[in-house]
C-alpha cells in the first residue's frame, strides 16, 4: 500500500514519582560572597628599598688578600700570577 504514514498516538504525561510521597526540597543558591565568613589575613607590612645606584661596589684587592692571609712572600711565584693576572 501506498499512502501517508501514520502518527503515533500521543502518550500521556507521566506525574513525577516521589518514593516518600514527601515534596521535593527547594533548592537554593549558595549565600553571596559578601556574606561567608572569610578567615583573618595578616596585613603584610611595607618594606623600603634603600637607594643604592650610586654606590659603586669595591673590589678587594686579590693580591693583598693571598699575601696577609695566603701567606705569599713578595718573589712567590703566586705574587707574581697574582700581578700578572690583576695588574695589582
Amino acid at each position: 500500500m501506498t499512502g501517508p504514514s501514520r502518527h503515533p498516538k500521543p502518550r500521556p504525561a507521566a506525574a513525577p514519582h516521589h518514593p516518600t510521597g514527601a515534596p521535593r526540597a527547594v533548592h537554593r543558591p549558595p549565600a553571596p560572597a559578601s556574606h561567608r565568613a572569610r578567615p583573618e589575613q595578616p596585613r603584610r607590612s611595607r618594606t623600603t628599598v634603600p637607594d643604592l645606584s650610586n654606590a659603586a661596589p669595591r673590589t678587594p684587592d686579590v693580591c693583598a688578600l693571598g699575601r696577609q692571609y695566603g701567606g705569599w712572600r713578595e718573589d712567590s711565584p703566586e705574587t707574581r700570577i697574582c700581578e700578572q693576572t690583576y695588574g695589582r
